[in-house]
């Protein structure tokens, strides 16, 4: 299948919007000094959730004020690799080397932590269910953990592949829990019924996946690193299908926007990089002026793209109309 590549140049000053439109690029520097913020989700009132990662705390951006905040860690030096929020707004994270799971409740504006039962096990990524059970990979522990909230109860699912570095975790829609081997190259299916871990070779060697998401219609998005490649796996028909990047990209963090195309900041570029799966095309856009590292990506309820720049200190919109329409017809 042919692969069109389309290009966008937006220039971009930190807090001015780009000559596409006020509306359609802004930037938001963060005005806590030397954040350097990694991992992001939006939850479901539209605010921003960031991981300041060498600050121990949490960041908080709330769009309609333009209002930063910062909640610290409770444990010192925890070491954030993931967030996340359910859909009663609170924030969930993982914390790698206090091996514990996190929740802030912006509500009541508490932070509680939960010791993991395998010791070291490296929580690496975490996502919410939609019962809001809490899942995570124990990226040392070789597990897949859960976290009950009510119950305040993990569970622990051993991978079949021994060292299988598990990164990425989703859930579709039927509960069905995803998460990719970075080191056994394999896609793994969790059934939260019974527990049963079923594992799927990937369709190019030593690819090192680091994250995975699942759209609309439970297709599973992988982002191939070694082989600089979208791989996309259909549960029904249990097989691959390979999409190279362009510019031999390699994708970091990944999310699906509302109309079902599948985002991804670039590792190896100042860029995001968009794929439609209905044409099999991608859209790269160059999101800032010289050098930026775009990290955590998330969309809000009316399609806005939302990234974070390790290297630019700033949270990053680019309106999802205006996107749509820069598509060939």
């Amino acid at each position: 299948m042919k692969i069109r590549t389309l290009l966008l140049m937006l220039a971009v000053f930190a807090g001015t919007p780009a000559m596409a439109g006020e509306a359609a690029f802004k930037s938001f520097d963060i005005p806590t000094a030397l954040t350097f913020p990694t991992r992001l989700a939006v939850d479901v009132h539209d605010t921003v959730w960031f991981i300041e990662s060498n600050l121990n705390k949490i960041g908080r951006f709330q769009p309609e004020t333009a209002v930063f905040s910062d909640h610290d860690i409770p444990s010192r030096g925890s070491i954030p690799s993931d967030i996340a929020t359910d859909s009663q707004g609170r924030v969930w994270i993982v914390e790698m080397d206090a091996n514990q799971v996190g929740v802030y409740d912006p509500v009541a504006d508490s932070f509680l932590e939960f010791d993991i039962p395998t010791m070291d096990s490296a929580p690496y990524r975490v996502v919410a269910d939609r019962e809001n059970n809490i899942w995570f990979t124990e990226f040392y522990g070789n597990k897949v953990g859960r976290f009950n909230p009510e119950q305040e109860r993990f569970d622990e699912y051993p991978i079949p592949t021994a060292d299988s570095r598990p990164a990425g975790i989703a859930a579709d829609h039927n509960g069905v829990v995803w998460f990719v081997e970075t080191q056994g190259n394999k896609l793994g299916r969790l059934d939260p019924a019974d527990g049963a871990i079923r594992e799927f070779e990937l369709p190019l060697p030593f690819e090192a996946p680091v994250d995975l998401v699942v759209d609309a219609s439970g297709k599973v998005w992988i982002g191939g690193r070694k082989g600089h490649s979208l791989i996309m796996f259909d549960p029904e028909a249990e097989g691959f299908t390979t999409h190279a990047m362009p510019n031999r990209g390699v994708c970091d963090d990944m999310a699906v926007s509302n109309d079902g195309n599948i985002l991804c900041t670039l590792k190896t570029s100042s860029k995001i990089a968009m794929f439609k799966p209905a044409s099999a095309e991608f859209l790269e856009i160059n999101v800032v002026l010289g050098k930026s590292q775009p990290n955590g990506i998330g969309v809000d309820s009316n399609n806005n793209v939302w990234f974070a720049d390790t290297l630019k200190h700033s949270l990053f919109r680019l309106d999802g109309p205006m996107i749509r329409d820069l598509w060939p017809k």
